[in-house]
């Protein structure tokens, strides 16, 4: 873990924090896992949706509907 100056108010925080401690301003505008908070994310294809689509219709609707899939996890959002 190392500190880092935060961009907005100057002051040091954590480089695994989200925010800053002291002002609230965001660190990363990276989309992280809501499970596990990792950046090890894709995005889901539109090829892949409509592949899911066609084999699996109905029950595919998990995928359909969701934009990122964490490739720790497999957790989609």
């Amino acid at each position: 873990m190392a500190l880092i100056d935060c961009p907005d108010c100057k002051k040091q925080v954590s480089s695994n924090a989200e925010s800053c401690i002291h002002c609230g301003n965001p660190l990363s505008t990276k989309p992280r896992c809501p499970t596990y908070k990792s950046t090890y994310i894709s995005k889901i294809s539109a090829g892949a949706k409509v592949g899911s689509a066609l084999m699996l219709g109905v029950f595919s609707m998990g995928k359909l509907t969701k934009t990122y899939q964490c490739d720790e996890c497999k957790a989609r959002w």
